[in-house]
């Protein structure tokens, strides 16, 4: 894994082995491309953060900040690493809880972005359906997307259990079992 474009390109990042599942560079490289208008000067929370890829590549792109969240401690002391090490700024790790954080965070972003641990069977716990029926939206400035990276045909990766009252999908994209799904609160 590494940092795929902008200023630290190319910078090897550090996974923790069976701790996290880090967003595909394949998949990283299509959202950054898709982000890329929008991304000089933005601020972006990456929730469920494991190595802090998402969040590094924003500022290695020209986001001026990236909050990093995760509950893990292992994640977040690799993200910590890599954040150290890569000579970025504008980053802040949190160990928390994502639900808990949301529900109190106070901040605003353009960007949200949520890759939890796929729900993928019936009873599995869908945190992207908890934080989209939360105040995330609260948390988005005017125009601002949350997206959420699920696998396909599980959770709100499946078609019918994807929409929210009070947000529209206004993009969707698929990379073998993994989709990601644009959302905006509705108007």
């Amino acid at each position: 894994m590494k940092i795929i474009a902008g200023s630290a390109k190319g910078f090897p990042l550090q996974v923790p082995k069976g701790e996290v599942r880090p967003t595909q560079d394949r998949v990283r490289e299509a959202l950054f491309n898709i982000l890329t208008p929008i991304l000089p000067g933005a601020r972006l929370l990456d929730l469920f953060c494991g190595t802090g890829s998402v969040g590094l590549e924003a500022l290695s792109r020209g986001a001026a900040h990236a909050c990093m969240v995760d509950a893990s401690r292992e994640a977040c002391s690799a993200a910590q690493r890599n954040y150290k090490r890569s000579k970025l700024s504008g980053a802040l790790i949190v160990q928390s809880d994502c639900l808990s954080f949301t529900a109190r965070a106070r901040e605003r972003y353009d960007v949200i972005f949520a890759d939890p641990p796929y729900c993928k069977a019936p009873g599995d716990r869908d945190m992207i359906a908890e934080l989209l029926t939360g105040r995330v939206k609260e948390l988005l400035e005017p125009g601002g997307y949350f997206i959420a990276e699920a696998q396909r045909g599980y959770g709100v990766g499946s078609l019918h259990t994807r929409d929210f009252p009070g947000w529209s999908i206004v993009d969707e994209r698929h990379y073998g079992k993994n989709v990601l799904l644009f959302y905006q609160p509705e108007s």
